[in-house]
């Protein structure tokens, strides 16, 4: 037994120093000298969950809770590890039981209430984090837990307070930072949010990219190339290109990094000398470096300043006419949609159905077509009672392909999508369907978006209620197409 407590002393001293290899190394010797050690199958656990294998980690915590049942800090691992799985029930369970053994667990309390929060218990979600903070008034993550509640409750001026606490307690959390700067943007404070939001470089996302160039500091580049490379999602890219003849403007060679999907949209984009793909392996040759959301901070970006010349993205005219040729055979009024983005866990609170856009099938002379990409396209195979749809998913290879479809179409109505910037680029009329707490991009309460003139935002009234959006949108539409029949009426067809 002796032995086996000097690996089990060992192996936490090593992941008390961050020594995780090592770390787990002596763990599973010593739970191979003593299967049922608890605390070594406890922090084995703990260990593969702060190295993101959750697999490993629920089995060995749920083996610590069947060792010892009353183990608090075991269910509230677990909670954490399921909460990451997305089985979000078991995971407020587990938190739970957690405070069943241990009330006064300040730990416990905050991880609720952001699984509450995640769950849109809003109210319970606050109480359990200002217990958190009520029981470790120095718990700077109970703060940050606490901020991005009152967010989804839209009173983000009070989450600011929160996430400016929390990082008086813990001044390099750069998820801390990254929440204050979303907030801060989202209510319009630029000035401070675009310092603040430059600390997502410090994320995993970010930090993998590193250049022996230089990173530009915006200064006159007189000649110089510079890469501007990509870092998040297909919306941010094209939404941000708008700043690329800036910063060729103060005298740079700007070679543009963006993923495949991107290419031919943007490779005749004004701003851009050379464009590459950002998985290619080839060489490049450059001599400073900018990420693309860091160019409105470069710019200091404001209201009074913020560059909103529609359209920038040039489509290829050929492409449009093929689909002018297959569109544009009736005088229906016709519209593009999709309803979810790229499928992961937060989509859930940005996304809808099919079944929601249902109410618009009974507009008579309206035509619609899916320009929905992914596993959700397949929803157009079973469409709601009454709707008539045509799914173009298989014609549409990148954004290019879109785009030509796009230029045919009279409207496109889109949750907050990729698909809404393409058509907001294009200068074409788009609807943007909005949750009731909206990306930082779309700013609070706004209708029609500074970014894109020519765009309309409809938003939730109260979180997931799609609804009211859609009668919204109904009565727009009707207006919309009485308004076209209108301005058709007065044109006289003459004889040929």
């Amino acid at each position: 037994m002796g032995n086996t407590d000097n690996l089990f002393q060992q192996a936490f001293k090593y992941h008390q120093a961050g020594d995780l290899t090592n770390a787990a190394a002596l763990y599973l010797k010593t739970l191979k000298q003593h299967p049922d050690h608890v605390e070594a199958t406890f922090l084995i656990g703990t260990l593969y969950l702060q190295t993101e294998d959750l697999g490993a980690a629920g089995i060995f915590l749920r083996k610590a809770i069947s060792l010892k049942s009353d183990h608090a800090p075991a269910y509230n691992n677990l909670g954490t590890v399921l909460k990451g799985q997305g089985a979000l029930k078991e995971a407020v369970g587990n938190y739970k039981r957690s405070l069943i053994y241990k009330p006064d667990y300040a730990m416990a309390h905050s991880n609720l209430g952001n699984a509450l929060k995640e769950q849109g218990r809003f109210d319970e979600a606050e109480v359990s984090c200002r217990q958190a903070i009520l029981l470790k008034p120095d718990y700077a993550d109970a703060y940050n837990n606490l901020g991005s509640v009152l967010q989804k409750q839209n009173r983000h001026e009070e989450a600011i307070v929160y996430y400016s606490n929390a990082i008086k307690l813990k001044p390099d959390d750069v998820g801390v930072h990254i929440n204050r700067s979303l907030a801060l943007l989202l209510t319009e404070n630029f000035k401070e949010g675009w310092p603040e939001y430059e600390w997502r470089l410090h994320t995993k996302n970010c930090a993998t990219r590193t250049f022996k160039q230089p990173r530009w500091d915006g200064s006159p580049l007189n000649g110089k190339s510079i890469l501007v490379h990509v870092e998040q999602g297909f919306g941010d890219s094209i939404q941000f290109v708008r700043y690329l003849p800036m910063v060729q403007a103060l005298g740079g060679y700007v070679v543009f990094e963006c993923p495949k999907n991107l290419l031919r949209l943007l490779e005749n984009c004004a701003g851009i000398d050379k464009i590459i793909e950002k998985e290619s392996k080839s060489k490049v040759i450059f001599d400073t470096h900018i990420h693309l959301l860091s160019l409105p901070g470069i710019f200091d970006t404001s209201l009074d300043n913020m560059p909103a010349d529609i359209p920038y993205i040039e489509i290829d005219p050929e492409p449009v006419k093929h689909w002018r040729t297959k569109l544009c055979h009736s005088n229906d009024f016709k519209i593009g949609i999709v309803w979810k983005g790229r499928p992961t866990y937060k989509d859930q609170y940005r996304s809808c159905s099919l079944a929601d856009f249902a109410p618009l099938a009974e507009i008579p002379g309206l035509k619609i077509y899916s320009l929905q990409k992914g596993p959700a396209s397949n929803e157009t195979l079973n469409p709601p009672e009454g709707m008539n749809i045509t799914c173009l998913d298989e014609y549409l290879n990148d954004f290019a392909d879109t785009s030509a479809v796009i230029e045919n179409l009279d409207l496109v109505i889109s949750t907050d999508t990729a698909v809404v910037h393409l058509a907001g680029a294009m200068g074409k009329p788009v609807w943007t369907l909005l949750h009731s707490a909206p990306d930082w991009r779309w700013f609070l309460k706004r209708e029609y978006s500074p970014w894109y003139p020519g765009m309309r935002l409809f938003r939730q009234s109260k979180l997931n209620d799609w609804t009211g959006v859609f009668e919204e949108v109904k009565s727009a539409l009707l207006q919309e197409i009485s308004a076209c029949v209108k301005d058709n009426s007065n044109v006289e067809v003459l004889p040929v």
